[in-house]
């Protein structure tokens, strides 16, 4: 059992949208969540994996899980964030295989009062990086 919470209760993503199927680790900089990629997704390619491209909502929704722990620490609901852009998402693969799981680790680099964020993101197969990229994020303002 993890003693994480489910990703429905950090994220305010739910099916089919949303991707990740775990937090392994949080910290105050740094979060680590896995995608078990399964056949028959809306993502799902002719061999039932899921496309390189996809990898970039991956590191994304790890980064919402990252907030959604913050906030429960704090007694706050998940909120809406917003990936903003990277300028440059690096993959050795154009797909991830069905029936793979797929690590996902997020470093925080920045982080300013107005809600906008940078995160170093990759993705991990079997123990090796298959994927980076820095993503640019802005968080929604809580609202009383």
């Amino acid at each position: 059992m993890s003693p994480f919470p489910p990703p429905e209760a950090l994220l305010p993503h739910r099916a089919p949208n949303l991707l990740i199927s775990g937090v392994s680790e949080c910290t105050a900089d740094h979060v680590a969540a896995y995608a078990d990629i399964l056949p028959g997704q809306w993502y799902s390619d002719a061999e039932g994996g899921m496309p390189a491209w996809v990898g970039i909502e991956l590191m994304a929704q790890a980064i919402a899980a990252f907030v959604g722990m913050e906030g429960r620490r704090n007694g706050r609901p998940p909120k809406i964030g917003y990936l903003l852009g990277t300028r440059a998402y690096r993959c050795e693969q154009p797909s991830f295989p069905a029936h793979t799981r797929i690590g996902i680790k997020a470093h925080l680099v920045f982080r300013d009062d107005s809600g906008l964020g940078a995160f170093d993101c990759t993705l991990h197969h079997d123990d090796m990086q298959i994927a980076d990229a820095t993503l640019k994020v802005f968080e929604t303002p809580d609202h009383e």
